[in-house]
């Protein structure tokens, strides 16, 4: 059994990950992984509600990856219950839309890093590490000054580079980040920023490995729906979290080319510091 941890699974793309790859795929173990165990009992029981086949391959998980102990305690358990626990895969969905920098980065970038840190070294040769970023980095990015672009997309940024960087950005207000060469203010935008640029590092430390992230769309999800404002789903073209799951299952069951790629929804790779719209031509280490 090819076994796969996803996390923020309880709802939205992460559920609809686990699902389809229960579907799709006879061969999987996913362990699904919310912060509120009763949430991903309820999620579990709705799945097996929908398929009782499904009961012996998918199992909730505790585990909020903001909290670094809660990561290790989830490992701790899973390694009891198997030792000789090998991984596929890790999607790391969990994600926090609004917040100030500092909840923002602990979610979206320090949350990435907690659950690498415990779970990579589980994951077997070939395996998947997928981390869900949005279009808002990419956007967030073309809006830098030319330094702050270049260090978010620098192949050779270190660990310590970026969580220095990240520590004295999260002391600041939102506003004050212009004071950094950005001309956005989006907390949101910098932390997936963040993640797209850890994705790089993290794809050096782990060579056996294909390490990449993707936008899933504009998806209707709780997340989503904080960026509506007035607008219904509908209006702002929001998706279903069944389409959101699409890029992810291609980089987690398909042959991606290459690792410490930036994927868009369309499953084709997009460059990471500008938008590519889905359907356009793939982006190439040419352009």
């Amino acid at each position: 059994m090819r076994n796969i941890l996803v996390t923020g699974a309880n709802k939205g793309i992460g559920l609809a990950v686990v699902e389809e790859s229960l579907r799709r795929h006879a061969d999987v173990q996913m362990l699904l992984c919310s912060r509120d165990p009763a949430r991903g009992e309820q999620a579990l029981a709705t799945l097996i509600q929908r398929d009782a086949s499904w009961r012996d391959r998918v199992s909730a998980v505790t585990l909020d990856v903001a909290d670094e102990e809660s990561v290790r305690r989830a490992r701790g358990t899973l390694l009891a219950q198997q030792p000789n626990l090998t991984l596929h895969g890790i999607v790391n969905n969990a994600g926090l839309g609004l917040g100030t920098v500092a909840q923002t980065i602990d979610v979206n970038l320090l949350g990435i890093h907690h659950v690498c840190e415990a779970f990579a070294p589980l994951v077997g040769p070939g395996g998947r590490i997928v981390n869900v970023t949005s279009a808002s980095a990419a956007n967030f990015v073309a809006n830098c000054s030319p330094e702050r672009r270049a260090f978010f997309t620098d192949p050779d940024i270190s660990w310590t580079q970026l969580a220095d960087f990240v520590r004295t950005c999260g002391e600041l207000e939102p506003a004050r980040l212009a004071e950094f060469g950005f001309m956005s203010d989006s907390p949101y935008g910098f932390s997936k920023a963040c993640a797209n640029s850890y994705t790089l590092w993290l794809a050096r430390q782990h060579p056996a490995l294909y390490v990449n992230a993707c936008t899933p769309g504009f998806i209707e999800t709780d997340l989503g729906k904080e960026f509506l404002g007035t607008r219904s789903p509908a209006e702002a073209g929001m998706r279903p979290a069944s389409e959101g799951a699409h890029v992810i299952l291609e980089l987690l069951f398909g042959q991606p080319r290459g690792t410490g790629h930036y994927y868009g929804s369309d499953a084709l790779r997009s460059p990471m510091d500008r938008y590519r719209a889905p359907g356009s031509a793939e982006f190439t280490d040419r352009d």
